[in-house]
């Protein structure tokens, strides 16, 4: 009895086109790739995800402190207004921020590259 192959596997979901990712981005990437880019915006890689981390220095803060606040309440952090934080991805540290408040949310602004 004749055996036939199966067809190859197809992927379930479809590919959302450069065109509905940048729709969908909360930052925009740059419609054409300068020259000298390492990841041009509409290689695969350029669509990875990628954690990142702002982290401010709080002196002697608990979890009971976390618990214990209440809206509205302000933190004294150990770093100095106008001071830009470093934006991290792991232990990789890719630029240098500042906070801005964009209508009632609270948002990084890089400010230069590390």
């Amino acid at each position: 009895m004749p055996t036939s192959a199966a067809p190859p596997a197809r992927e379930s979901s479809p590919r959302a086109s450069p065109e509905i990712a940048a729709e969908t981005a909360l930052v925009p990437a740059a419609e054409a790739a300068e020259a000298g880019d390492l990841i041009p915006p509409g290689s695969p890689l350029a669509r990875l995800p990628v954690e990142v981390d702002v982290a401010i220095p709080v002196r002697e803060f608990r979890l009971r402190n976390l618990l214990a606040m209440a809206p509205g309440q302000v933190i004294e952090t150990e770093w100095t207004q106008g001071e830009d934080l470093p934006l991290a991805a792991g232990e990789v540290q890719l630029a240098w921020t500042e906070f801005e408040v964009i209508e009632k949310l609270l948002a990084v602004r890089i400010t230069r590259l590390a």
